[in-house]
């Protein structure tokens, strides 16, 4: 395999030719230096960018982003706010050196489920319809995880790729996948001896590329990026088109909204964890009921991978301020470690009859817990009646009536 070398000092005459046919690029980072790697992937969106084509670039590195720090920005709202909170990606997106850049936004406990959303199948989808570049930097191990596959694949290491790391590994993998191996962007066309393995042919005319993905960071409110520039007030380019991302960037019309909280609901709580099996999540649960923290557990499946993963979410409050003051009050008394806890939306909950017992409904892969007022069972905590879909199958086929309530004051 040839993995095209692209210097960076040469990447306004090689990028715009290399994506040209592409929607979505994937800047994978290959070296421990993700400053570097961060200031390469800006170089390759400005390339991209240069001949007036609409790009892009989305910082998916979330446990530790960068792509906003190496341009000396604030932080502000970003891709987890707008995938998690139902920030408008217009609202997200700002104008950076001819680029429209989306920092990586709030922290996230669960990076999986915004790697795997399917949300970016159908940016994927809109960006080719509009002829325009979504670039996403993130590491080898985000990329697997991804749901979109990209159309190609760039990697980012100042001294070449050694094909036998697992990054490389990771780009035969996408490769297999479909996406095309775009090249590696460098320092220099010729590495160094020890980055350099015999079976690396010299550059040629024939492209091929890298991979990757991963990351997490805290939510900086709405405070606006410091670009001289100024913010777009909206991405301008932002077309209508069907089932194409720029239809779903649009802020909701009001009758989509989610209905009006009566002064009783409690539809905030606090995401402290994500497991991949029902026991660990539920032990969780149980030990902070043990502490006087109410809890749920939610099951999300991911759209189209057989996966489910099974939320802790802890207390239910009526507004978003109240759930910020009372994971202050967890963090303060060592419940939860100082900055772990993302506040969630999620005012529905199914509401089991009241004689169902809850180690029995357990038994059955329900994951019930106590309510905290009253001898019913609830199980989770859902954003949307279509997230709740999969647990209201599992309470099918277990035979157990269960309707989908709002959380309120008092049990439903």
């Amino acid at each position: 395999m040839t993995l095209r070398p692209l210097p960076r000092s040469r990447l306004g005459n090689l990028v715009p030719s290399l994506v040209q046919s592409q929607a979505l690029v994937a800047l994978v980072a290959a070296t421990g230096d993700l400053r570097w790697a961060a200031e390469a992937a800006w170089d390759v969106a400005r390339a991209a960018a240069q001949d007036g084509r609409r790009v892009a670039l989305v910082d998916l590195w979330v446990e530790e982003p960068l792509l906003h720090a190496v341009k000396g920005l604030t932080p502000t709202n970003g891709i987890v706010d707008a995938f998690e909170y139902g920030v408008s990606l217009t609202k997200a997106a700002h104008e950076v050196d001819g680029v429209f850049f989306i920092a990586a936004g709030s922290s996230t406990a669960a990076p999986e489920f915004l790697l795997a959303h399917p949300r970016w199948k159908k940016l994927q989808a809109g960006f080719r319809a509009e002829g325009a570049l979504l670039l996403v930097f993130l590491s080898a191990g985000a990329l697997a995880r991804l749901s979109a596959v990209p159309d190609g694949v760039i990697a980012l290491a100042p001294e070449g790729l050694d094909l036998l790391s697992p990054a490389a590994r990771g780009i035969v993998a996408a490769q297999e996948d479909g996406a095309s191996l775009l090249g590696v962007v460098r320092e220099r066309w010729t590495p160094s001896p020890m980055h350099a393995p015999a079976d690396v042919a010299a550059p040629g005319p024939a492209p091929s590329p890298v991979l990757a993905p991963g990351r997490r960071r805290r939510r900086a409110g709405l405070a606006a990026l410091g670009i001289a520039a100024g913010a777009m007030g909206g991405l301008a380019w932002l077309a209508t088109a069907r089932e194409s991302f720029w239809a779903t960037v649009r802020e909701p019309p009001a009758a989509a909204a989610a209905p009006a909280d009566r002064a009783d609901t409690l539809p905030w709580t606090i995401q402290l964890a994500a497991y991949g099996t029902l026991d660990k999540a539920l032990a969780q649960a149980d030990q902070l009921a043990g502490e006087h923290v109410p809890a749920v557990v939610t099951p999300v499946a991911l759209e189209g991978s057989g996966t489910v993963w099974y939320r802790v979410l802890a207390g239910a409050y009526p507004s978003r301020e109240r759930a910020a003051t009372e994971r202050d009050r967890l963090w303060d008394d060592g419940v939860a470690p100082r900055g772990q806890g993302d506040l969630l939306r999620a005012p529905y909950t199914f509401a089991l009859a009241g004689d169902a017992e809850l180690e029995r409904v357990r038994r059955q892969g329900i994951p019930a817990v106590r309510a905290p007022r009253g001898d019913r069972l609830m199980v989770g905590a859902f954003e949307t009646p279509e997230q709740a879909a999969f647990t209201h199958d599992l309470l099918t086929r277990a035979g157990i009536a269960a309707p989908l309530v709002p959380r309120r004051e008092t049990t439903p």
